[in-house]
């Protein structure tokens, strides 16, 4: 081969390898995206989308947790759990819940948001790490101690309550006050968590409109409902919704320790009813369906807030 024919080949094999070159960058760029995902997208699968998937195919089998055969019933576990009255029952305590922890989700930790916001400083931050360790704690050591100091014999409230001439209460006992008793206890979770996320809101505020109302002789209670408050509305529907999300899961701990449902099922909710179907009764199709009906309602919430968003931005 000649000189002459040996650089033609070079020239070409080079030409080839810049056109491929362009095909493989593409790709690489396409791919490098999903390899950053990857472990995210795995985890997604391994604990959420696939228990939901097994959750569902469960929901359909009689199965009772020891036994390695499985028997499957169609929807008898979801008709068991409509004609049973305990568990309507229990999601409409669930509801309850929800709509004695809602004031507690939104309100007051906003109003104590504001107020910390409208101090800012060594004091402000102290106030909020305090009324942040609900959060910290152990919700199991706080059920715990909540039951020491509602002890109707020799509890701190009693004790209280009969030093100042006020009947006594069997606060967890009396079916009249025990779910009141469970709410107050998880409305402190609530409180704590919320001021944190009212407060990231209120930093986003521009403080100058404000200055500018206080020049033209408003005061500060016209600053909070008319400048305020409206700009939370986004974070208050937000917290809302989370509320009637989590209500029912952060009962359960203060139900297990404290009352286990009781007195005669007073305190009972939808994720205790579950958590009875599956782990004392032995019936867990009846707790996957219970499982999947739970899902079914919130992705219905889920649904109907971003509904409502969406037609607030529009109008």
């Amino acid at each position: 081969m000649t000189t002459l024919e040996a650089g033609a080949s070079t020239l070409e094999a080079r030409g080839h390898a810049t056109k491929r070159a362009p095909a493989a960058v593409v790709v690489r760029a396409r791919l490098t995206p999903w390899a950053y995902q990857a472990p995210l997208l795995i985890a997604l699968v391994v604990w959420v989308y696939g228990p939901l998937v097994f959750t569902a195919v469960l929901s359909v089998l009689d199965w009772d947790l020891t036994s390695p055969d499985k028997t499957f019933v169609g929807v008898d576990n979801y008709r068991q759990l409509v004609e049973e009255p305990e568990f309507p029952r229990a999601l409409a305590r669930t509801g309850l819940y929800v709509l004695a922890l809602l004031p507690f989700a939104t309100v007051l930790p906003m109003a104590l948001a504001i107020m910390l916001w409208k101090r800012p400083g060594k004091a402000s931050d102290r106030y909020r790490s305090l009324l942040f360790m609900p959060v910290v704690l152990a919700p199991v050591a706080t059920a715990v101690t909540w039951r020491f100091i509602l002890d109707p014999l020799g509890g701190v409230v009693n004790s209280t309550f009969g030093a100042v001439g006020l009947p006594e209460q069997d606060w967890l006992g009396d079916p009249d006050t025990a779910i009141w008793a469970i709410s107050l206890i998880t409305a402190s979770r609530f409180v704590a968590l919320n001021i944190l996320l009212y407060g990231a809101a209120l930093v986003a505020l521009d403080r100058r409109a404000f200055d500018a109302a206080r020049v033209d002789g408003a005061t500060e209670w016209e600053i909070t409902r008319h400048l305020v408050v409206p700009q939370l509305v986004g974070t208050t529907a937000l917290l809302a919704f989370l509320c009637a999300v989590f209500a029912g899961q952060w009962t359960f701990t203060n139900i297990a320790v404290l009352t286990q449902g009781g007195p005669v099922n007073s305190t009972d909710n939808v994720y205790y009813r579950l958590y009875t179907y599956a782990f004392t009764f032995f019936e867990a199709g009846t707790g996957a369906a219970a499982a999947v009906l739970i899902v079914v309602v919130l992705t219905a919430l889920f649904g109907l807030s971003t509904l409502v968003r969406r037609r607030r931005v529009t109008s």
